[in-house]
């Protein structure tokens, strides 16, 4: 099994239209939630009448903060933000008040009954101006929300004695999460008790804690699941329709339903964090690399979210997988009054590799150079300093697919034929996997023999729509030697083992480890002769060496090489990839198919970051809140033309040997489409996406 492509366990389902999504849900009696949003960017509550929404036709309740009985407060690492604002708002899309009724009509109506005074206060919208002198202070402690310096050796001296030296500032944008299926859940009241919620989300029990803290109540009154979903990308860590619907079911004792239409999920759920950085390396005559130093700061908007996280992560690999003399590395996260940014694949890397990747290439071509070479004559080696500080632990195993990159047929010349202009961008990625210490508490399965002689597995992990639970389903039974077919799933809830989170590429690193040594105990005891019910639990966790701060350094790191063939259009500024070649060390691949369906998909998501996503904010209210003005790549975006080429070297951190690389087609797009862009323009962009307009603008400062 392992090794061997596997049809997703839920594929026949989805396709057939069988399949019961969170948006599908419905019960007897259900009432429909809406919430109130502020719709303003910064101001001051003076008055908050309900009697009228209250009084509407087909209204259950309306809930205001006063109704909560609990903690007025939620968030993954500080509960800053209230479920219901009740002396100030700080963004757009902080909630007020929830109404449910009979019908979703009738709540959308009650809700323009409940009248609202406010008194607007002074907002800031920039991330560099919320940390001026005299910026509208958005929290009592100050915008500068986190702060961290990384590195090691003296940066000034190494870039003073350099030959070459390339300095390189630029912003990116606040990136949709766009996923198939908006945010949606149904809550409830079970059979036991409980206050039942089944959402999509990516950690059951994460959501139960902050959930049983606002209704008051202890976490064993609170049931939390997590079926399969059309998408998360890192959106759904953060509680969306949770909170709302629970208030809602325990108010009134119904069922609560609550989905998001599209615009309310572009323009109030989570995104990917803007940064501004500026990154400086250097490299000596001989073509070593010198000193580095990076400055980043990333506007995390009204609450704190996971933007320290988010960091750390984009400071620890800013330096990318190379080898420098010293480096310095410092990064800043802000509070503005834009929409909160929180998770999305990649984790801060796919901003931060945009100024590591881009000066390689700078100086490669100061040097003479090939870029690929440049690249790999400098990659960190194990016992290393990584540009972080740490040391590298294991072997970066890069050198082996730049010797395939170089030997690649996209490795042609630029050239022009009419108005086209095509070349070949490259980049190098490394990616770490899991949580890091301090952030990773492992993952616990339970695996039983049954005494019909099938087996259950049994854990808590979401499928968000990537496959993961297939894959685990293919180390049990490539484990215990039985057809996939031969083991149930349960899962996804917080009555199931806690397997704790899907996010972060730790999927089958952390939780695929703890399947393997479940099923080699209950091998072992079949294979000794015991009969009847066999029961394991196992738990896997990752062994740290040490900490920079918390979650950095990772344990281990997936590796690629991206290669894409440009073509632009000099009447439109259109760009196109023609064609595409993702080079990767999965580790050891249980899934080929599956890795190639999350690098393709990746892939299109690093086609929006780098030419055409980004959330426009006029006053901190989004302006393109609709997939007709939000653009994101189709499938003939995507090349016909694209390989993904998977090169194994087993991982030592995990029993499997495996590397997560669901980020990995995301995180270097970007930057290889840069690197393209500057052959056929002679220009470094300073923001991105680059749109079409910059394209001819720099095309014209060419000619």
């Amino acid at each position: 099994m392992i090794g061997n492509s596997a049809v997703k366990w839920d594929a026949v389902d989805k396709a057939c239209g069988r399949f019961a999504y969170p948006s599908d849900l419905s019960m007897p009696n259900m009432l429909h939630v809406k919430v109130l949003r502020a719709n303003r960017a910064h101001a001051r509550i003076l008055g908050l009448a309900t009697a009228e929404a209250a009084a509407a036709e087909g209204v259950a309740c309306v809930l205001t903060h006063r109704d909560i009985p609990g903690l007025n407060g939620f968030g993954l690492m500080a509960d800053d933000q209230p479920v219901l604002c009740s002396e100030r708002v700080r963004f757009a899309g902080d909630a007020v008040a929830i109404v449910a009724a009979q019908t979703e009509a009738q709540a959308r109506f009650a809700l323009g009954l409940v009248e609202v005074e406010y008194h607007d206060l002074p907002a800031v919208f920039d991330a560099v101006a919320a940390l001026e002198p005299g910026a509208p202070q958005i929290t009592e402690k100050g915008n500068l929300c986190h702060e961290l310096e990384f590195g090691f050796g003296d940066v000034d001296a190494a870039l003073a004695r350099s030959a070459h030296r390339v300095r390189l500032t630029y912003s990116t944008g606040r990136q949709e999460h766009a996923y198939i299926e908006p945010e949606a859940g149904i809550a409830y009241l079970d059979t036991q008790g409980r206050i039942a919620i089944i959402c999509g989300g990516q950690n059951p029990f994460a959501d139960r804690r902050q959930i049983a803290a606002i209704l008051g109540l202890p976490e064993a009154r609170v049931w939390v699941s997590h079926p399969p979903m059309g998408g998360a990308f890192g959106g759904k860590e953060d509680l969306n329709v949770q909170a709302a619907i629970a208030l809602v079911a325990q108010a009134t004792g119904r069922p609560a339903r609550m989905v998001y239409d599209r615009s309310e999920s572009i323009e109030y759920s989570v995104k990917r964090h803007r940064f501004d950085v500026t990154v400086e390396a250097g490299a000596a005559k001989d073509g070593s690399l010198t000193g580095f130093r990076a400055d980043m700061l990333a506007d995390t908007g009204a609450y704190l979210t996971l933007g320290p996280a988010v960091m750390a992560l984009a400071a620890e690999h800013a330096s990318g997988p190379y080898r420098f003399t010293a480096s310095h590395i410092r990064g800043r996260v802000a509070h503005t009054n834009n929409g909160n940014a929180s998770a999305f694949r990649g984790f801060g890397n796919p901003q931060a590799i945009l100024g590591i990747e881009q000066a390689m290439d700078e100086l490669a071509d100061r040097l003479a150079l090939d870029p690929i070479e440049f690249r790999r004559r400098n990659l960190l080696r194990k016992g290393d300093r990584a540009g972080a500080g740490h040391v590298v632990s294991s072997d970066v195993t890069l050198d082996g697919l730049a010797g395939r990159a170089l030997a690649s047929n996209l490795r042609r010349p630029a050239e022009v034929s009419g108005s086209k202009r095509r070349a070949t961008g490259v980049a190098f990625v490394w990616q770490g996997f899991g949580l890091g210490p301090g952030a990773e508490p492992g993952s616990s399965v339970r695996l039983v023999r049954d005494m019909d002689g099938g087996f259950t597995l049994d854990l808590s992990q979401p499928d968000l729509g990537e496959g993961n639970l297939t894959a685990f389903l293919q180390i049990a039974a490539g484990t215990l030697g039985c057809d996939m077919a031969a083991i149930r799933l349960s899962h996804g809830t917080t009555d199931n083992a806690n397997a704790w989170s899907t996010n972060a590429s730790r999927s089958l690193a952390v939780t695929g480890s703890a399947v393997k040594l479940a099923a080699e105990r209950v091998r072992d005891r079949m294979a000794a002769g015991e009969n009847g019910l066999i029961e394991e639990i196992a738990h896997f966790a990752p062994q740290f060496a040490g900490a920079l701060t918390t979650g950095v350094p990772h344990v281990g790191y997936a590796y690629g090489v991206q290669l894409v063939r440009l073509c632009i259009d000099t009447t439109t500024g259109e760009v196109g990839v023609e064609e595409a070649e993702t080079l990767l060390d999965p580790g050891i691949v249980i899934n080929p198919d599956g890795v190639t369906g999350q690098i393709e998909g990746g892939f299109a998501q690093g086609l929006g970051f780098a030419l055409s996503e980004d959330l426009h904010l006029v006053d901190g209210r989004v302006s393109n809140g609709r997939l007709s003005s939000y653009i994101i790549p189709t499938i003939r975006d995507v090349p016909l033309g694209m390989r993904t080429v998977l090169v194994s070297t087993p991982e030592p951190s995990n029993p499997l040997g495996v590397r997560g690389i669901a980020e990995l087609g995301l995180t270097p797009v970007a930057p290889a489409v840069a690197n393209a862009l500057r052959q056929i323009t002679g220009k470094r962009f300073a923001s991105f996406p680059v749109r079409a307009e910059a394209i001819l603008d720099a095309l014209e400062e060419r000619s």
